[in-house]
């Protein structure tokens, strides 16, 4: 059975943007995911707010640039949100709870359950709350 995560937008922020607190973590999680084989799943509402965040956040359009060509080459593999799995990320989703944990990490967690993976490639604790765990917590080191 293939080892797999879902990944995060703060995971994928992190690797891209050399500036980001987390980045020497990310890439050190990432190359003891790819030692282990384990592959990551990107959710379309990850990929949709991390492009966004991409375009409006970072200087250089090049991260942007990248990530759409290994889209457009089916170098990641995406898994689709569609009605049902919006519902069951809405049926997570707390509003008046804290404005971190969006409908997107709902969507993250929704992912991860209907494809019974346990871990999410993140750094967020919304996700142990959750019942999954983070990645690096899963991974031999």
């Amino acid at each position: 059975m293939t080892k797999k995560v879902v990944i995060d937008s703060d995971a994928i922020y992190a690797i891209y943007n050399h500036n980001d607190p987390l980045h020497s973590k990310a890439i050190q999680t990432l190359q003891l995911l790819n030692n282990n084989h384990v592959q990551l799943i990107y959710p379309t509402s990850v990929v949709f707010e991390v492009m966004s965040l991409f375009q409006r956040v970072l200087s250089t359009p090049l991260v942007t640039i990248k990530m759409a060509d290994m889209i457009s080459r089916d170098l990641l593999i995406i898994y689709a949100i569609d009605n049902e799995l919006l519902k069951e990320a809405t049926n997570i989703f707390k509003p008046a709870g804290s404005k971190k944990n969006t409908l997107v990490d709902c969507s993250v967690v929704a992912v991860a359950k209907k494809i019974k993976v346990r871990g999410v490639f993140s750094y967020d604790s919304f996700y142990t709350k959750q019942g999954l765990k983070l990645a690096e917590d899963l991974i031999e080191k």
